[in-house]
């Protein structure tokens, strides 16, 4: 293991990250155990200044001031609109909760009021890159190593392909290897582990885990990589072909289900994941990330507010019948958590982040990830929704807040 990974992980997942894990969540680590999650609801909320910056809002602009408000703008304040109206969008988590706002944001017409007034048309692929750089998606999820490491090869190769992360929506990290009845961490030697999807984050994070459990995942387990999503994953373990899966907080009932079990939780704050678009795209309307970004952030703070938990499950079982079963909806607060507030993050924790998964293979050492970031639309619409702008322009400052309101 080098320095260089050692330090990542030490800053990535020390004591600090768990602390703040139980304190977001209440979630006891060896188990799903939630308490009375998140914030009250009367808690008050305003994004947090940029460390060495000064607050900047837009002319009066009204910030959010209590959980469930969302942010709002006084008469003659631009809300940022674009002319596309037809929006298909790349979002391939099947995690309800993660997948919310897309929704919300269209029951609640967050989308309408900036000129997305069609209905989203929402795909899954396991990769996004070829879609989006086809043309066939105008916006798409990225993990954000998947779209650095693309975009840095082509771009070193001579053939940039113009691929832009233009914000943050997914701020943290839940770590959770679950196993099927009689499987321990002491007997997983031998055993079939899913790692998720090859060169993709998940699997850097289960060969995480199985180090952080004493075992060498070239050599002590069989390790399997598996194709899909992650439910994809967990049915392959449940119908006995995996022993062992890297999964997600809302699977570990199902494992239970079975007399399985959680092996290993723990939870890190990164900013793993967000919208990417073709420059090429964004060229076609310049408006159209502050459009996306502002209705997003309010579909996005919506879905984080603990007195609207009901609400959103409710709206997504009658307006868009999706079903959200009591497994799902009892990890609601844990997975609200790893949104982020304002679609911003913190360079630092980019750079920690790009740190951790270099020696796995996802990104090269010292990759320029933000040659391939463009935030500056993000900034119209945190401006425009009163919110100070996170990261900097430049990228030397930025607060990731993940913790629900």
């Amino acid at each position: 293991m080098t320095d260089k990974k050692e330090t990542a992980q030490q800053r990535m997942l020390g004591d600090l990250s768990r602390r703040k894990f139980l304190s977001y969540s209440g979630v006891a680590l060896g188990g799903i155990a939630l308490a009375a999650c998140g914030a009250s609801d009367s808690t008050t909320t305003t994004a947090a200044a940029a460390p060495g910056t000064t607050a900047t809002t837009a002319a009066g602009a009204t910030p959010t001031t209590a959980a469930g408000a969302s942010p709002t703008t006084t008469a003659g304040m631009s809300i940022p609109t674009t002319t596309i109206s037809k929006v298909t969008v790349g979002y391939n988590n099947p995690n309800r909760v993660l997948r919310a706002p897309l929704y919300i944001g269209q029951t609640k017409g967050f989308f309408e009021e900036v000129g997305i007034t069609e209905p989203l048309d929402i795909n899954d692929a396991d990769d996004p890159i070829a879609p989006t750089i086809g043309g066939s998606y105008h916006i798409s999820l990225f993990d954000s190593d998947v779209l650095y490491d693309f975009e840095d090869k082509a771009t070193t190769s001579g053939d940039p392909q113009g691929l832009k992360m233009i914000n943050i929506n997914l701020g943290a990290q839940p770590l959770v290897l679950i196993a099927n009845a009689g499987i321990t961490a002491d007997n997983l030697k031998g055993k079939k582990v899913g790692g998720g999807r090859e060169g993709q984050v998940n699997e850097a994070l289960c060969k995480y885990m199985l180090e952080q459990l004493g075992l060498d995942w070239q050599t002590d387990v069989q390790f399997i990589n598996t194709t899909g999503g992650s439910n994809d994953w967990v049915t392959l373990m449940l119908a006995g072909t995996l022993d062992a899966t890297i999964a997600f907080p809302r699977h570990i009932p199902l494992a239970e289900e079975v007399g399985g079990s959680a092996l290993f939780q723990d939870f890190l704050n990164s900013p793993q994941g967000g919208f990417g678009m073709l420059q090429s795209k964004i060229d076609e309307d310049p408006n159209f990330p502050a459009a996306w970004a502002y209705a997003y952030i309010k579909a996005q703070q919506f879905c984080k507010t603990k007195a609207n938990f009901e609400e959103v499950r409710q709206i997504l079982n009658d307006d868009w019948e999706i079903d959200f079963p009591d497994t799902a909806y009892s990890v609601f607060d844990l997975d609200a958590t790893i949104m982020t507030q304002d679609l911003g993050f913190d360079p630092a924790e980019m750079d920690t982040w790009m740190d951790f998964l270099t020696p796995f293979g996802n990104v090269r050492d010292g990759v320029p990830w933000r040659d391939y970031t463009d935030v500056s639309g993000l900034h119209v619409a945190q401006a425009a929704l009163g919110l100070e702008l996170n990261p900097t322009a430049d990228f030397s400052a930025g607060k990731e807040n993940v913790a629900n309101y």
